[in-house]
């Protein structure tokens, strides 16, 4: 009779242990955070619930680990939730407002995700992966949905590599900063390398306004407005990427400087190349495949000078001849 009580209570205190073990390791797992600024070096891992805004702040590294799940909570432009007024660079809704350094390193079998928290998510639930005046930032095998904008930068320096965007506002966009005096990376051009990304589903893919870069290796369609929206001046390359189903392919608006050559850009709703009203210098692009060697079919889906001769030409001799090989990811 001893020994069978002695069992019983060794067998109780057993359960006991384990309910406390499970039960902290769910309370470590499962994490709200916002509405603060970070003062260390900083690791997440395991479910993450953002709540507000997060900073990380210059001289701070926030590390993501992979398997992480992020999911923000939707808040309104007036709530006591933000770190800053909702006006350019920041964004109304929750955000990760990164002025020191974020490297999210996912694998291809443990992804890190950036969701909505909401029961029916939808685009610009929360704001943004938000890079302001700083570098060496990564995101690696990440999956990042129903954000206004999935990855912004102003003046800042951004690796993007084998990720998904999807169902997002506009996946990615960035630019030089000259509106919003005195905010971290006002006047200074990003410098964006986006390579062997899928970005579908958007309402666009992506956005880069008077910056550098190397956009390599993505597929980029069935965006609802463009795949690639380029404006003023800009440096780089728009090389061996897929871009079909877009609405535009890729759009100009007073652009220049890029080198577009060697992309599958066919396929897409209304143009797989057009200029804005205001494009006034001649867009030279070079061996692209269109999905035709048919002229007028290739001509047919380019909107320039051709329909208004106010608009600059599209040059797109050479055209390719066949499928680029290694187009895509």
């Amino acid at each position: 009779m001893i020994a069978t009580t002695s069992l019983r209570r060794g067998l109780i205190l057993t359960a006991l242990i384990i309910l406390v073990v499970v039960s902290a390791q769910r309370w470590r797992a499962i994490q709200e955070v916002g509405k603060e600024t970070l003062t260390k070096d900083t690791t997440w891992r395991g479910d993450i619930v953002v709540t507000g805004d997060v900073c990380v702040p210059p001289g701070i590294t926030l590390t993501i680990e992979p398997g992480t799940k992020i999911r923000f909570r939707k808040i309104e432009a007036e709530s006591d939730r933000n770190l800053f007024a909702a006006d350019s660079p920041y964004y109304p809704q929750a955000e990760i407002i990164v002025t020191g350094r974020l490297i999210a390193k996912g694998t291809p079998e443990r992804p890190i995700l950036f969701s909505s928290a909401e029961g029916k998510p939808k685009p610009a639930d929360w704001g943004a992966l938000n890079f302001l005046g700083n570098t060496a930032n990564v995101l690696e095998n990440c999956r990042i949905e129903y954000a206004y904008n999935g990855v912004h930068a102003h003046g800042a320096q951004v690796l993007i590599k084998n990720c998904t965007l999807t169902k997002n506002s506009v996946a990615i966009s960035f630019k030089k900063e000259e509106e919003a005096k005195g905010s971290p990376g006002f006047g200074i051009g990003s410098d964006l390398v986006v390579s062997g990304n899928l970005i579908e589903g958007n309402k666009g893919g992506i956005n880069v306004r008077k910056s550098s870069a190397t956009i390599t290796h993505n597929i980029i369609r069935d965006n609802k407005s463009f795949g690639i929206y380029v404006k003023e001046e800009c440096r780089g390359e728009i090389s061996r990427n897929v871009i079909t189903g877009n609405k535009k392919g890729i759009f100009f608006y007073r652009a220049s400087g890029l080198n577009i050559t060697g992309n599958d850009i066919y396929d897409n709703n209304d143009y797989n190349l057009a200029v804005a009203d205001e494009q006034e210098k001649d867009i030279t692009l070079g061996s692209n495949w269109y999905g035709t060697t048919d002229r007028q079919l290739i001509e047919a889906m380019i909107f320039d000078q051709k329909v208004d001769p106010d608009m600059a030409r599209i040059v797109v001799e050479p055209v390719a001849t066949a499928r680029i090989a290694g187009a895509g990811r």
